[in-house]
């Protein structure tokens, strides 16, 4: 027999954790999965024998693997205390202080996340404790205290427990690499987000300073093409810097030098590196326009002023082309 009830939402109502039971009772023993766990009941859920079996198995249930607590139940997993396939047998349950203090003996307290819920049943109550999904960085759910079974060994305390298919077993070599795995995972995934938004500072950075570098490279050879007129004065010159296209042209150079610095901070691949190097070199020769500072203002000095400005244009387009294949995800 299958377990007849949708595996693909989390159940959290009381008329979706009524249906788990109804769920439960229809069920074959086989049926007891990663994300069910059921207990027929006890005499005192307070006492140490059910407060541990509980506690362990809400440990189990926190310390699953991500992927596959997600496959059922959005990961949610689910201890049923008072009925099982073929019956309801309720269950006595205290107040709940005093039930969140007798589990959380073993537990501890904040992590796992789990809740405790009384659900009426045909008259009778069962309870169902709802354990949180385990998610990447989680650290290892660990038993708080230590427990001594009237017949066997001592469990002791920071025993680990991971619950598998229809039972809660102690820890594996293997699983314990997977929960490892799973502690780990967070800071690769932090990583990942480090490195995700290094790429889009240095895309943006290299945006702004391509665009910046052809508004420049537009203005400045509007001004070498005005000085052939012999009206043009090399005092002219400083007068264009204080229009508002000649503090536009300001900025933009200053937009590629600032965002030349952060790049060289931000990324250490030579493929990017060295285009960014040339076009700041480019960028520094003022000689080039040494010429259009001189009256009257020769072809040569213009051809000089051209060819330093159409350089600069591009290094910056190659500093583009080496970010778009260093910067690729």
């Amino acid at each position: 027999m299958t377990f007849n009830l949708d595996t693909s939402r989390a159940l959290r109502t009381h008329a979706q954790l009524v249906d788990l039971i109804q769920a439960v009772v229809s069920a074959a023993p086989e049926d007891e999965s990663r994300a069910v766990e059921w207990k027929s009941g006890y005499s005192d859920l307070g006492s140490s024998e059910a407060s541990f079996a509980l506690a362990r198995a809400i440990l189990g249930m926190a310390n699953r693997s991500v992927s596959v607590s997600a496959a059922t139940f959005e990961g949610v997993g689910y201890v049923v205390v008072g009925a099982e396939p073929g019956g309801i047998e309720g269950q006595a349950i205290p107040d709940s202080a005093e039930l969140l203090h007798a589990i959380r003996r073993y537990t501890g307290h904040g992590w796992p996340l789990w809740d405790p819920r009384s659900v009426d049943v045909e008259g009778v109550s069962v309870l169902v404790i709802t354990v949180e999904p385990p998610r990447d960085g989680d650290r290892i759910a660990l038993l708080q205290k230590g427990y001594q079974p009237s017949r066997g060994p001592l469990v002791p305390e920071g025993a680990i427990f991971v619950r598998q298919p229809g039972s809660t077993e102690r820890a594996s070599r293997a699983d314990l690499e997977l929960l490892q795995d799973r502690l780990l995972a967070a800071v690769s995934s932090q990583e990942a987000a480090v490195r995700a938004d290094r790429i889009e500072r240095a895309r943006q950075l290299v945006g702004g300073a391509v665009s910046a570098a052809h508004r420049w490279a537009d203005s400045i050879q509007i001004l070498t093409i005005m000085s052939a007129g012999d009206r043009w004065k090399s005092g002219d010159w400083m007068e264009y810097v204080n229009t508002d296209s000649g503090r536009q042209m300001a900025e933009d150079m200053q937009t590629m030098k600032d965002s030349a610095r952060q790049l060289r901070l931000l990324v250490s691949d030579p493929e990017l590196l060295a285009p960014l190097a040339v076009a700041m070199q480019e960028q520094s020769n003022g000689e080039a326009f040494s010429g259009l500072h001189k009256s009257p203002v020769t072809g040569e000095a213009r051809s000089v002023a051209y060819a330093h400005i159409n350089r600069v244009k591009r290094a910056w387009d190659s500093v583009e082309e080496a970010a778009v294949r260093a910067l690729a995800e």
